[in-house]
C-alpha cells in the first residue's frame, strides 16, 4: 500500500458517479465540496497529494481540528484501485477483494452473513489471536438468545423487554450495557403530504411520551430523546425543546392546537415504514397507539425486511419511516452533515433549509471551539424546529458477550475490531 492509494480512495468517494453516501466526512479537504456537488469536474483539483510512495499531504479548505477525527471514517480508508478497475462492482466478492487488514473476506451473503478469515499476510498478523469470525445478521433476536444460550452465537443484541430481567439476574457478568452515539427517530419524507407543513410534525412529536415508552413500554434500558445529536459528545449542549417539561396533557393541548392551525389539511391516515425487527416494532406500535389516543390520527405500519426496507429507505418510497442514526466520532457536526444538503444517502427524507446548511459550514470557520459549538447547537435548533426527523430515544446497546471472548470494551460507536479479540477457555 502507498500513498497513491489513499489519493485514488478520496478521488473515488467525492466523484459524483461513485455516490458515496457518507462524503460530508471529506468536505473540509479543499475542493471536496465542488466536486462532489458536481461544481468542479477535475479530480485532481481535490486536496490530496502523494509526496512520495510513503507521504501524503492532505490540504484543507479551511481549518479542522477535528481532521484526525475524520480520518477514522471508513470513508477515509484506501480501496485497491486494480481489484477495482478490473472488476467494476464486483470488485467486493470473496474471490476478487483485495484487504491489507488483519481478516480476509471467505464469505459473503448481502443481509445475511459475512464470514472472515485471519489474514497471513498482515503487518502483525502473529498478534491477531482469532483465525475466523462469522458475522450473522438475525432479523430475529429470540432466536439468535437460543443460539446464544446453547453456545452457537458469541455476542448478540439483548433481545425484547422480556428478557432483559431475566438476564441481569441469570447472567450479569455477560450482560454489557454501552450508551452509543446514536438516535433512533422517525423520518419524515419532505417531498411528501407530511412535509408540507412543520406544524403538523411538530404535533405528532409532542404527543410522544418517551419516558412512558421506555420505562414502561420497551424496557430495553434506552435514554429517552428528545434532542437529536446524542449525549457524550464533549462541550456540547443538547438542543431540548421547551415543550418535553410540560405536562402531557399541556403537550397533547398544544399538539392539537397546532394541528388546527396548519395550512394543510391533516393525513387522515399516515404510512408508516419499519424494518421487521421485534424491538422497532415494539416502539412504533405504542408510537402509533399514542398518535391515535392524544390526536385522533390514524397510522398504519408496513414492516418488512432489512434488505427491502432499506431500499425502500434509499429511494424515498415513505411517508414516515424509522431509522438509527449513528455517530463515527464524538463531534456533533458528523451527524448533523447528514441531515445538510451534502449529507449524500443519510439525508433520506431530503430535508432542505438554507440557513441550516449555512449554520453548519459556517461553524467550519469559527473563530473558536467556542463559537463553533454554538454554531452547531444554533443548526440542530432550527432542524428540530422544522422538525424532519421525530428522535425519540437515544441508543443504548445492551449485548450478551460470552466470558469465553477477551479484548470488548465499552465503544461509544459500537465497533470492538476483531484483531483485539481472543477467546480464552471457559472459566
Amino acid at each position: 500500500m502507498t500513498a497513491d492509494d489513499f489519493v485514488y480512495g478520496f478521488h473515488r468517494a467525492v466523484d459524483p458517479a461513485t455516490a458515496c453516501p457518507s462524503v460530508a466526512a471529506l468536505l473540509p479537504i479543499l475542493n471536496a465540496g465542488e466536486i462532489s456537488s458536481g461544481r468542479e469536474k477535475d479530480l485532481s483539483k481535490l486536496g490530496m497529494t502523494a509526496l512520495d510512495p510513503q507521504t501524503l499531504r492532505i490540504t484543507l479548505a479551511r481549518p479542522t481540528p477535528w481532521l484526525l477525527d475524520l480520518l477514522t471514517d471508513q470513508t477515509a480508508m484506501p480501496v485497491p484501485r486494480q481489484a477495482i478497475e478490473k472488476w467494476g462492482d464486483r470488485w467486493t466478492q470473496p474471490e476478487h477483494m483485495v484487504t491489507n487488514g488483519p481478516f480476509t473476506l471467505k464469505k459473503w451473503v448481502p443481509l445475511d452473513e459475512i464470514d472472515l478469515m485471519r489474514n497471513p499476510h498482515f503487518h502483525d498478523a502473529a498478534a491477531v489471536k482469532i483465525d475466523e469470525v462469522d458475522d450473522v445478521l438475525a432479523d430475529d433476536s429470540s432466536a439468535a438468545l437460543k443460539r446464544y444460550e446453547t453456545g452457537e452465537l458469541d455476542v448478540i443484541r439483548v433481545p425484547g423487554k422480556e428478557d432483559l430481567p431475566r438476564l441481569k439476574q441469570e447472567r450479569p457478568e455477560e450482560l454489557r450495557s454501552d450508551p452509543m452515539l446514536s438516535t433512533s427517530a422517525f423520518v419524515f419524507n419532505m417531498d411528501g403530504p407530511l412535509g408540507a407543513d412543520p406544524r403538523i410534525r411538530q404535533a405528532l412529536s409532542m404527543v410522544i411520551d418517551r419516558e412512558v415508552l421506555e420505562n414502561k413500554v420497551a424496557r430495553r434500558g434506552q435514554i429517552p430523546a428528545y434532542s437529536y445529536i446524542p449525549p457524550g459528545i464533549p462541550n456540547y449542549s443538547m438542543q431540548r425543546p421547551d415543550w418535553a417539561d410540560r405536562p402531557m396533557s399541556e403537550r397533547i393541548a398544544m399538539a392539537k392546537k397546532l394541528l388546527a392551525e396548519a395550512g394543510t389539511p391533516v393525513p387522515v391516515k399516515i404510512h408508516l415504514l419499519s424494518p421487521k425487527l421485534d424491538f422497532v416494532q415494539l416502539y412504533t406500535r405504542a408510537i402509533i397507539a399514542m398518535w391515535h389516543t392524544a390526536l385522533g390520527i390514524e397510522a398504519e405500519e408496513e414492516a418488512m425486511e432489512t434488505r427491502i426496507y432499506s431500499g425502500r429507505l434509499t429511494h424515498r418510497d415513505f411517508e414516515i419511516a424509522f431509522i438509527q442514526w449513528n455517530g463515527s466520532y464524538p463531534d456533533a457536526q458528523d451527524m448533523l452533515s447528514d441531515l445538510g444538503t451534502v449529507g449524500g444517502g443519510y439525508n433520506v427524507g431530503n430535508y432542505r433549509n438554507p440557513k441550516y446548511d449555512s449554520l453548519l459550514d459556517q461553524s467550519s470557520s469559527a473563530a473558536s471551539p467556542a463559537e463553533r459549538t454554538t454554531m452547531l447547537q444554533s443548526a440542530e435548533k432550527l432542524m428540530l424546529q422544522d422538525q424532519p426527523v421525530i428522535p425519540f430515544n437515544f441508543v443504548v446497546a445492551q449485548r450478551l458477550v460470552n466470558r469465553r471472548v477477551r479484548g470488548i470494551e465499552n465503544s461509544a460507536i459500537g465497533i470492538h475490531p476483531s484483531r483485539f479479540l481472543s477467546i480464552a477457555e471457559q472459566d
